[in-house]
């Protein structure tokens, strides 16, 4: 396996993806108990991302996949060209999970509430984790993306013309080759004018 045949980007996305499949498994919620007046922690009783973040597992691992994907890709040299740029997926999925890890970060889940008890989620060290290997992603999508010359109005041209465009930039045109000028045409060689002075005549016979 040669890594050299990724991009800088490619690298960081394909690094961050794995490093966020593996921060899924940390405690990234805490519980917290409050009523009466008082709350208080209940060591032990933290959750994955699995456990506690519902439908967005789902969307962590499809960005997972898709940054996987694109590398894997790469370092096969496969001939596939999917219609539009994979690193433009991966930028666009990654922003996405960054987003919903963010917004779980300012609203921890419920747990419900049971006899006037409510027990709700705390953060914890894993969604952090979880938060920079998403922003990871995103970043080396874009790095990707702007390695191979791809911007997002290329993708949305590429929508537009029904993604028949490719997944890389079309090369550039190539200036007409420039007029060969014709040879310089041989002229014959001139023959010398003919002398104005008769030539002597021939000796008579002698006596």
């Amino acid at each position: 396996m040669d890594l050299n045949k990724l991009s800088t980007g490619e690298k960081i996305a394909g690094g961050s993806a794995i490093a966020l499949f593996i921060f899924m498994f940390f405690d990234w919620f805490g519980v917290e108990i409050s009523g009466a007046g008082s709350s208080s922690s209940v060591p032990g009783a933290g959750g994955s991302a699995w456990d506690a973040l519902e439908f967005i597992p789902i969307i962590l691992v499809i960005t997972i996949i898709a940054a996987l994907a694109v590398a894997a890709l790469r370092l096969a040299d496969s001939a596939y060209e999917p219609p539009v740029s994979g690193n433009a997926v991966v930028v666009v999925l990654g922003g996405l999970s960054t987003l919903l890890i963010l917004f779980r970060i300012v609203d921890p889940p419920s747990f419900g509430s049971f006899g006037g008890i409510s027990v709700d989620g705390t953060v914890d060290l894993g969604i952090f984790l979880g938060l920079i290997a998403a922003a990871g992603i995103t970043y080396g999508g874009y790095k990707a993306m702007q390695e191979e010359g791809v911007s997002f109005s290329d993708v949305g041209d590429q929508f537009s013309s029904g993604g028949s465009g490719g997944g890389m930039p079309p090369p550039p045109a190539q200036s007409p080759p420039p007029a060969q000028t014709p040879p310089p045409t041989q002229t014959p060689p001139q023959t010398p004018p003919p002398s104005d002075s008769a030539p002597p005549p021939p000796p008579g016979p002698s006596a």
